[in-house]
């Protein structure tokens, strides 16, 4: 796998490299498990328009305003639940 980077232009598109996995996504969070540790990606009408975990590249589009990496073994999880929650009420 290559090396984990992010290139960012005009916060419209975004594209990674070095992700191991999708943690959660919606419209406006996106969690990745890259090689550096989960990475959120937040914004409006985010959508994620190339995904190839084989190579760990992920290309993203839309309104992104903020990017923050959380530590290893940060628990995203909990938090897409209260996701799940929202949509079953």
């Amino acid at each position: 796998m290559t090396d984990h980077s992010v290139n960012m232009i005009n916060r419209k598109s975004i594209d990674l490299s070095g992700v191991n996995n999708v943690v959660n996504f919606d419209d406006e969070e996106i969690i990745l498990d890259t090689m550096m540790g989960c990475l959120e990606i937040g914004g409006e009408e985010l959508h994620i328009t190339m995904l190839n975990l084989d190579n760990g590249k992920v290309s993203i589009h839309g309104n992104i305003s903020h990017l923050a990496y959380k530590a290893q073994g940060a628990d995203f999880k909990a938090r897409g639940k209260t996701i799940l929650n929202r949509l079953f009420k």
